[in-house]
């Protein structure tokens, strides 16, 4: 598996966001962080786009849980933004 490596503007947003959210945020967490209703979060997820989550099994959910690592909301963040001239 490669690994992804982060550009300054992320490397900096994602020692900004750490302390605050720590490195796996839930879903209400990431919907605030990026400005979307839980709604919105799981209709993405469904055709396959935002931001990388896992999806851990436990006896708690009939789903499983929906976790965010925080490096994948960083990259779903700075790298979704139209560069204008």
């Amino acid at each position: 598996m490669s690994k992804k490596t982060f550009t300054d503007e992320q490397r900096e947003l994602y020692s900004l966001m750490l302390p605050q959210y720590g490195p796996v945020l839930n879903q209400k967490e990431t919907a605030q962080v990026i400005k979307k209703s839980l709604a919105t979060l799981y209709r993405m997820r469904e055709h396959g786009i935002g931001p990388s989550y896992k999806k851990c099994d436990n006896s708690k959910s009939k789903n499983g849980t929906v976790l965010y690592p925080l490096q994948e909301i960083v990259r779903y963040l700075t790298e979704s933004n139209v560069k204008t001239k």
